[in-house]
Formats: structure tokens, sequence, C-alpha cells
């Protein structure tokens, strides 16, 4: 039997057709993939995430972060300890109960407080929680909503419910039940 050119080429072109038709060397759907694609993938795939952290690497400075423990006569903003003039407690309710004029300044808002009509305004960037000494509602930004605690007077300290007031402007709260520890951290702007 003659081999001839065009016989090596006819026994070839399936496999030739075969290979053309398939997937191109070194992309994803070819199983004898390169280690310079996979690298360069893997490259391509962690540099928007690589610029993502850096995003919120630079905006962490400016996050305000707020520890208090329950019995503790201090709190801490950042690095810096500040003393309570009341320290916090767990109310009948089972919620974290702080002083009104101490939560106000550590977390940077402004406060009011309306002794005849026994109403504390918390305001903070543009949004406003009204409470009331002894009523277990509260108003935000001038909506009405029940609340499963009210603020209480305690050797002669108005008392708030942290949770009520925190979460209406813009911080998310973490309990740490082991060490009684709850954590502030500011993410609303």
């Amino acid at each position: 039997m003659k081999c001839t050119f065009s016989r090596i080429a006819i026994c070839l072109l399936p496999l030739i057709l075969l290979l053309a038709g398939g997937a191109a060397a070194g992309s994803a759907d070819d199983p004898l993939v390169t280690r310079g694609w996979v690298e360069q993938y893997i490259a391509s795939q962690l540099a928007p995430l690589q610029t993502r952290l850096e995003q919120a690497d630079s905006q962490m400075s400016s996050v305000r972060s707020i520890k208090l423990w329950i019995g503790r006569d201090y709190l801490q903003v950042g690095e810096r300890q500040i003393k309570l003039d009341a320290a916090p407690y767990l109310g009948s309710s089972g919620r974290t109960m702080v002083p009104l004029r101490a939560l106000g300044d550590s977390i940077g808002a402004e406060i009011s407080w309306d002794g005849a009509a026994k109403k504390a305004v918390y305001t903070k960037d543009g949004k406003q929680v009204v409470l009331w000494l002894g009523r277990a509602e509260v108003s935000v930004n001038g909506h009405m909503a029940a609340t499963d605690c009210a603020p209480e007077l305690r050797n002669d300290r108005v008392m708030v419910p942290l949770r009520v007031v925190t979460e209406n402007l813009g911080f998310h709260l973490s309990w740490n039940n082991a060490e009684k520890l709850a954590a502030l951290l500011y993410i609303a702007k």
C-alpha cells in the first residue's frame, strides 16, 4: 500500500476538524489551560476586588466606632474613653438603656430635651428621632412607630433605648452577650 500525501490528509482531516472546532488553546474551555492563562485570569478577577478593598480601607478612617458595656460608667469612641454620668443597663424589656445626653454626644447628634413635654429629640444628618419619657413609641422623620421599650427616668437621668435611637439614625448595632457589649458603626451619610 502506497502512502501518499492525499491519503495522509484524508486520515488526518477528522482530527484537524475536531481540533479546529474545539476550544481555543489557553481558553477557559480548554482542558489543558496554561499556567500563564490561569495567572492572567486570576489577576483579572482580583483587580476589581483590590480596587474595592482600597476604597473601603480609605473610608474606614471616617467610620465612627462606639463601644459601651452594661454596668460600666464609660464608653469608647474609637480609641478614646469617655466617662458617663450613669452606666448603661438592661431595661425590663431586655433592651440596653443609656443616658440621653451622653448617647447624643457620642454619636455626634444634636440633642434637645423638652421637660414640659418630656420629649427628647435627636437630629443627625437630616434624620430626626423623637422619644417621650414613659411612652413606648418613636417618631422617625415624622412617622410614628411602636417600640418594645420606653425611655425611663433613673437616678434623675433620662435613659433611652440604645437600639431605637441609633438604628433610626443610621448606625449598625451589634451585641456581644458574653461581654455585655454593644458596638455601633455609623453606616449612613
